[in-house]
């Protein structure tokens, strides 16, 4: 039996087995670039959908420009968020469609990034996931602190690993709970039975719900980490992820949201309390040691309230389930409707 990955770079333009989503939002200076980079992929078995969450520049008229693509749609949709409008894209996916990838408006990818992850799910069968490496680039295209961004996914992987453990081909729920290494979104590949068994994105999320997503998804198999740069994620001041003291609430309520959610097992139960015991320790470890280090330079109410911060971290045995409440600022549900399909010069079948 021929591999769909085999199939996607035999040069066959047949019904697609890949659906990427592309949300759109008041990028028209970058989709173009986004949607060239997506179309020269090597694996040929595939289709975008580009879901225009309202916006209010020329990113649809731009996506127009390539309705000649008889890969490509264009989704008009009043305004619901990132989240709604990725669901509003794999509810269109067409039937043959095996797995989904959510690529973000402003990103690149590499030629070979669907090819990899295909074939990287193909040799794993009991992973609900495949996701590769991102490298920061700047508004202009241009590279970042080669090679800083890959570090960051795999420090946020290891803070849950047991101490001296090490990580092989799988990344399961312990590795995505305290800091997601899945980002951005367009670095993962997912099985389109996954995807609908996670129940899809959180619309109620303004961002994060790409982590509270990947938690889920973790829960229904391994993600599988294929460890080569093949997305360039574009750092600039639009991004969503800007707002700090919203990033620190939301990281409280995907963190109070997976440890309490009632789809744990008794397994992911224990595996979520050893994590963030283990996490409420090391934080406490570091900030009761810059809690000292401050009255040894005679900042004395600083380092005591330092001191208790650390303390507070150990006697922290779980998140709060307060924590769970919506973020203020967010889309709080989705309300929003399809108000026109564009399809390519070649219908789908759909």
């Amino acid at each position: 039996m021929t591999s769909d990955a085999a199939l996607g770079r035999a040069g066959e333009r047949a019904d697609p087995v890949v659906t990427v989503v592309i949300p759109l939002h008041d990028r028209g200076r970058y989709i173009a670039e986004t949607l060239r980079s997506v179309l020269a992929q090597s694996f040929v078995r595939f289709e975008v959908i580009v879901v225009d969450d309202a916006s209010a520049d020329d990113g649809p008229d731009v996506v127009r420009g390539f309705l000649g693509d008889p890969r490509v749609t264009l989704v008009l949709r009043s305004h619901g968020g990132v989240g709604a409008a990725r669901n509003a894209g794999a509810a269109l996916a067409a039937p043959s469609s095996r797995f989904l990838a959510f690529m973000d408006d402003d990103d690149l990818c590499e030629p070979d990034l669907i090819s990899s992850l295909v074939t990287a799910l193909e040799a794993h069968s009991d992973a609900s996931g495949a996701f590769a490496r991102a490298e920061f680039i700047d508004g202009d295209g241009g590279p970042v602190h080669d090679g800083a961004f890959r570090d960051q996914m795999i420090a946020r992987e290891e803070l849950g690993l047991a101490d001296g453990a090490v990580s092989g081909p799988y990344r399961g729920i312990d590795q995505v709970f305290l800091a997601t290494p899945v980002v951005p979104m367009g670095t993962l590949l997912m099985r389109r039975s996954a995807f609908d068994a996670a129940g899809g994105y959180d619309p109620t999320f303004v961002v994060g719900q790409d982590w509270d997503f990947t938690i889920r998804l973790a829960r229904r198999g391994p993600l599988v980490v294929v460890d080569r740069a093949l997305v360039r994620y574009r750092r600039h001041v639009g991004n969503a992820s800007a707002n700090r003291r919203r990033d620190v609430r939301t990281a409280r309520r995907v963190w109070a949201t997976a440890y309490h959610s009632p789809e744990n097992t008794a397994e992911d139960r224990a595996v979520l309390a050893r994590v963030w015991r283990s996490h409420q320790r090391r934080t406490s470890v570091r900030k009761v040691a810059q809690g000292r280090a401050l009255i040894r330079e005679r900042r004395l109410v600083e380092g005591i309230a330092r001191i208790a911060d650390g303390l507070a971290h150990r006697a922290l045995r779980r998140p709060l389930r307060s924590w769970r409440r919506p973020v203020p600022g967010s889309v709080g549900h989705d309300d929003s409707r399809t108000i026109a399909i564009e399809r390519g010069l070649v219908a789908s079948g759909r």
